[in-house]
């Protein structure tokens, strides 16, 4: 009797363990199935939620005061002048962030735009983002040259804070802000938010709470590229990473979320052209991570490799960036070209990206600053 409830017991450990294991995991944001969260949630709610996430994806326990919360952010001062810009037709900076986009799926999917755009310059399939693989993190990293360890933002949690919490280096828009630029962000998650510190950002469209679907970021951002031209902006598309949380990685479904991704990519081009800024312009296109099955993570090799895109004035046309032999890009290495290419001196020590310096067509003598003049450097 005592060996039959022994064996009972055991069964229905074995059970339980088995469905813990193939319920899916809940998306970045803690919702289940990918969906958006309407409203702020209540104090208990947000406990609850984060007492579900691993210990490495929550928001630090010690939260900022809100005096340092809303104060300006200390890396746009001193004002400065830039210097030369290696390219002098390149006088904006355009990145796309296609959130979970993973290289293979974009070459199996029909996506003409990004194909149009590989023709037209440099790229590479093999670009790695950050060993986390995960959304904020790898966002951060993408957008300050650094790793997580470093900007110190290694959470991904969309729950509200009492008080926002940013990264503990210069962002790009902090970077190009100190030397003159106007700046903007589009994106698709409310965790966005970590980049809008206060007398940062020109123009921005966040959503007030969770995840809205790519098509919504695609407005907001063509009514800022027309009728403000800002010289530094970020866009995230941000509907295949959710439909890969809640249908997987590499079905149907998300193949057509790649396709509508490449449709937006197609009108943010668009804008660029009506806007007469496709000429001096440097578009970046790449991503945070890949994925496999309904998740993403740490040191997965389908998590880690990335899209890389660059095209502009001045640069290599139809270029593989993987006949580099010593180059293998990095999502840091997005920061560090941005500001390389609009003449930003680094403004930490020891970044961990660097300019993609191979992007630069060997003849481009109209377009290159004079021999005598120098890009700063530091780079």
């Amino acid at each position: 009797m005592i060996r039959r409830t022994l064996f009972a017991m055991s069964f229905a450990l074995l059970c339980l363990t088995l469905i813990a294991t193939i319920v899916p995991a809940a998306d970045e944001g803690g919702v289940a199935d990918g969906g958006t969260r309407k409203g702020k949630s209540s104090t208990a709610e947000r406990e609850a939620l984060l007492a579900t996430q691993p210990a490495w994806l929550r928001p630090p326990t010690t939260q900022a005061s809100e005096q340092a919360a809303t104060r300006p952010s200390p890396h746009t001062r001193p004002a400065a002048t830039p210097g030369v810009r290696p390219v002098a037709a390149i006088q904006h900076v355009l990145v796309v962030s296609i959130d979970g986009l993973r290289p293979d799926l974009l070459l199996l999917a029909d996506a003409p735009n990004a194909r149009k755009l590989m023709a037209r310059g440099c790229y590479s399939m093999w670009a790695q983002t950050t060993p986390q693989s995960i959304t904020l993190p790898s966002h951060v990293s993408m957008l300050t040259g650094m790793t997580p360890n470093r900007h110190g933002i290694l959470w991904n949690s969309d729950i509200p804070l009492q008080y926002p919490l940013y990264p503990g280096v210069p962002t790009l828009f902090e970077a190009a802000k100190r030397y003159g630029y106007t700046v903007a962000a589009v994106a698709g998650k409310d965790k966005f938010d970590v980049f809008d510190r206060r007398g940062v950002l020109d123009w921005r469209w966040i959503p007030n709470s969770g995840t809205v679907k790519t098509p919504a970021v695609v407005g907001p951002a063509v009514r800022i590229i027309k009728d403000h031209k800002p010289d530094v902006m970020l866009v995230h598309f941000p509907s295949v990473d959710t439909v890969g949380h809640s249908l997987g990685w590499g079905t149907p479904e998300q193949i057509k979320a790649i396709e509508e991704a490449d449709k937006s990519l197609g009108e943010l081009v668009t804008a660029l052209d009506d806007a007469d800024l496709a000429k001096s312009t440097l578009l970046i296109v790449s991503a945070d991570h890949g994925g496999a099955t309904k998740g993403h993570g740490a040191d997965d090799a389908r998590s880690r490799h990335i899209p890389w895109i660059a095209v502009g004035p001045g640069l290599r046309k139809g270029y593989d960036l993987t006949r580099e032999p010593k180059l293998n890009v990095k999502t840091e290495d997005t920061f560090a070209t941005a500001c390389w290419a609009l003449g930003i001196p680094p403004l930490v020590a020891n970044l961990d990206g660097t300019p993609v310096k191979a992007i630069i067509a060997p003849k481009t003598e109209e377009l290159l600053q004079p021999a005598k003049v120098k890009v700063p450097t530091e780079w």
